[in-house]
């Protein structure tokens, strides 16, 4: 353990010995100690008490400025009062119903507003589900079996998404399909085609060779849990509609992170280039379980609409769930969206993403560490490594150890973040709360450079 390590563990452990004592008594009761992987971390995992705004409490009273916003569905920052005055209205009249609900048609039509190219939507639970019911549609719609994923993208929890994430094998001009952990079937590896992602040529050439079988291509233009806020490149992006176009292959924009994040209109907005289906999640839930996924009419007309009478003779897909009338989740949805459309939001949320990622570099260079802040619009993501990080191969290359230093350095001066994870910016966050962000990484930085 290096001597900046140590300093961040004894000061972490200092300030959160409540979270400690939870800790090692969920352990009893939860694997890790944790409801889920994402809330981990070394030398012990956080417990949260409440949030609001820009910031959070943890059980010891601690207040954090939160660059993690719950993974990402807090835009406006935790507990908006817009949202929180719908959901509240609504909880009076109900919760969920299997019954559609007028509230279905006005998020479907305020998504449509600014995402033209979703001509038909469909509400789910989660982003893992919107994803994986967009290969589910791929494959109905066009006969073929098999999907094409990017090195490094993270998609969801499934077990047709967990492949290839965080670790890789094989040539990066031709990689081999690895189970991101147990239990993923080799029949999933055998039905995905691995494609190297920001390497135009090759990925272009693999889906050639595969064309014939390839149902979908999915991909984030901002790559996100396991490749922290890398862009993915215009020129790749268009070759690839460029590619799936001509050979049918449908292509699919995981959106989960970026849509109504990066602008309005998602990436399609930011890049120009429109897939055929788009998987949404985290925003357009106002900070309640929402996922939605949806594109070109005639895809989702021919195997999502279930048959209208005894005549329709159409194989269609199952899609339906307990909760897709979500009403509370709905409502929040709906007054999420209605913040964002108001001017000025998107402007913030870049200036004040672009003022953390240069102020990032910045405070690296005066350092003399070799410092990258990678990402889009509010998304920031770290990275210590001499040369430009574009992969999830230049990911592991990097130094994972420093940025794992980092990143505990961050939370144990009150700014949390998940190791090795993307960060936001809210529009809750004031410039004093920006400050500060950039003060605490001056300090971890600082100390870094020293030990």
């Amino acid at each position: 353990m290096t001597d900046a390590r140590s300093k961040f563990v004894d000061l972490y452990t200092q300030r959160t010995p409540g979270s400690l004592r939870l800790y090692e008594e969920a352990r009893r009761h939860l694997p890790g100690g944790v409801p889920g992987n994402a809330g981990f971390r070394p030398p012990y995992p956080l417990y949260v008490e409440g949030a609001r705004g820009p910031f959070l409490w943890d059980v010891d009273g601690n207040r954090y400025i939160d660059s993690l916003i719950g993974g990402g569905p807090h835009i406006l920052g935790h507990s908006p009062p817009a949202v929180m005055d719908a959901v509240a209205k609504q909880l009076s009249s109900g919760t969920s119903t299997i019954a559609p609900s007028p509230n279905n048609l006005v998020l479907a039509e305020k998504i449509r507003k600014h995402m033209p190219h979703m001509e038909m939507i469909r509400f789910v639970h989660t982003g893992s589900e919107a994803v994986h019911m967009s290969m589910r549609v791929a494959r109905a719609f066009t006969g073929r079996q098999k999907i094409g994923k990017f090195e490094g993208n993270f998609h969801g929890g499934y077990d047709n998404l967990l492949v290839s994430g965080t670790s890789f094998a094989g040539p990066e001009e031709r990689p081999v399909s690895l189970p991101e952990g147990a239990g993923i079937p080799q029949s999933v590896l055998d039905d995905t085609v691995v494609l190297p992602y920001n390497n135009t040529d090759a990925a272009v050439a693999l889906i050639e060779e595969h064309a014939s079988e390839l149902a979908g291509v999915v991909v984030e233009a901002v790559g996100g849990t396991w490749m922290a806020g890398i862009v993915a490149d215009q020129r790749f992006l268009e070759a690839l509609r460029e590619v799936t176009a001509r050979h049918g292959i449908l292509l699919i924009f995981d959106e989960v992170i970026t849509g109504f994040r990066v602008a309005l209109g998602g990436s399609t907005a930011v890049t120009g280039v429109t897939p055929d289906l788009v998987a949404l999640a985290k925003t357009i839930g106002g900070g309640l379980p929402m996922g939605a996924f949806g594109g070109r009419r005639d895809v989702m007309d021919q195997v999502v609409t279930p048959p209208r009478d005894a005549d329709d003779r159409r194989v269609t897909i199952f899609q339906s769930g307990t909760f897709q009338t979500n009403l509370a989740s709905l409502a929040a949805g709906i007054a999420m969206l209605s913040e964002l459309e108001k001017p000025g939001v998107y402007e913030n949320l870049e200036e004040t993403g672009e003022q953390v990622r240069k102020g990032i570099e910045k405070i690296g260079a005066n350092q003399g560490l070799p410092v990258q802040a990678t990402g889009q619009g509010p998304i920031f993501g770290v990275y210590f490594a001499e040369e430009p990080v574009r992969t999830i191969r230049d990911v592991l290359a990097s130094d994972r150890e420093m940025a794992g230093t980092f990143y505990l350095g961050l939370v144990a001066h009150g700014i949390y973040i998940t190791p090795y994870h993307l960060g936001f910016t809210n529009a809750a966050q004031s410039q004093a709360e920006i400050d500060q962000v950039l003060e605490v990484c001056q300090r971890v930085m600082e100390t870094i450079k020293e030990d």
